[in-house]
């Protein structure tokens, strides 16, 4: 079985999301930061998990949940005003919703 891409593409992504607070300078909003470093976090292990095919089915689910939330998250933790760190959750989550359908559907096939 091929590595999928997608997962080292999520790694990638999920250790941005965990040091975005202080490269993107929006460490001080508590909510914003919070919510990048643990879903940042989530989102490494999940994919080293199944990019080294220690476990093989699943983590789609988690990275449309952590993805949606981390879209969601400007409007809910009140950090929509913070344009930095609003970008930056919106597009990731997005990122990250959009390769978790692909494999999906690449397992489809």
């Amino acid at each position: 079985m091929a590595v999928r891409w997608q997962d080292w593409v999520n790694v990638a992504l999920g250790s941005w999301l965990a040091v975005s607070p202080w490269v993107m300078g929006y460490w001080l909003d508590r909510g914003a930061a919070a919510s990048a470093l643990g879903v940042g976090a989530g989102v490494v292990f999940f994919n080293l998990i199944s990019a080294c095919r220690l476990v093989d089915e699943g983590q789609e689910l988690f990275n449309i949940l952590l993805g949606a939330w981390l879209a969601l998250t400007p409007l809910w933790l009140d950090f929509a005003g913070e344009t930095a760190a609003m970008i930056n959750s919106v597009v990731v989550g997005i990122a990250i919703v959009g390769l978790a359908v692909w494999q999906i559907r690449d397992a489809m096939r």
